[in-house]
């Protein structure tokens, strides 16, 4: 199961800490996969996809644990 796969699985706290933990593995293991290695650009990067996407309906209106898993991922390969 692929990071994408399991990020649509997440429906607990419990969940999203499992994610988490995965996502920062695959920084370790796969760094050539990522768009952005530091903070600063995942941060960014989380910002503008949240910013470009608002009105496209990706996220609810209330947060769910997948969604967050969802920005996470965001944050990995969005530029």
């Amino acid at each position: 199961m692929n990071l994408f796969e399991k990020c649509n699985k997440v429906d607990s706290k419990d969940d999203l800490i499992q994610f988490i933990k995965v996502l920062r593995h695959d920084l370790q293991d796969n760094p050539d996969e990522w768009e952005n290695l530091s903070l600063d650009h995942f941060l960014e990067s989380i910002e503008a996809w949240m910013e470009d996407t608002k009105d496209r309906g990706y996220l609810p209106v209330q947060p769910e644990w997948k969604s967050l898993a969802a920005i996470l991922y965001m944050g990995k390969i969005y530029e």
